[in-house]
């Protein structure tokens, strides 16, 4: 991991990434992850990173309406993603070192971080 000592967060991380509001449903942010093979979105409100929802998040929350009727899961699925999502996610910044962001992703057990700004602006 020494080689990579002189990495910053911003040399690896996604630009402009996927996100979704609050309001959003949870259908929709399965159609997003599922058509964009991603497994996890920043929830932003203006720009403002207010949570985080996750494939496991949304697995979880569908498992229980999956042996139900029809109009449970589509009442599940149109939730909205401020029901579902994780408030005041891990996050980090642009100029933080790669190797600490890494150990954070080992330590935690965790696909991705999002990465903010001074303003918790997601960037």
């Amino acid at each position: 991991m020494g080689t990579y000592k002189w990495l910053k967060v911003v040399d690896v991380m996604t630009r402009n990434p996927l996100s979704i509001t609050p309001s959003e449903t949870v259908g929709q942010a399965d159609e997003l992850m599922s058509e964009n093979r991603i497994r996890q979105l920043p929830v932003v409100n203006d720009r403002a990173l207010v949570g985080i929802i996750t494939d496991r998040d949304l697995r979880s929350f569908l498992s229980n309406s999956l042996l139900s009727s029809p109009e449970e899961r589509e009442r599940a699925l149109g939730t909205e993603v401020n029901d579902v999502m994780t408030t005041r996610p891990l996050t980090l910044a642009p100029d933080d070192e790669l190797q600490d962001a890494v150990e954070l992703l080992l330590e935690e057990k965790i696909g991705g971080v999002p990465v903010v700004d001074e303003s918790e602006h997601l960037i």
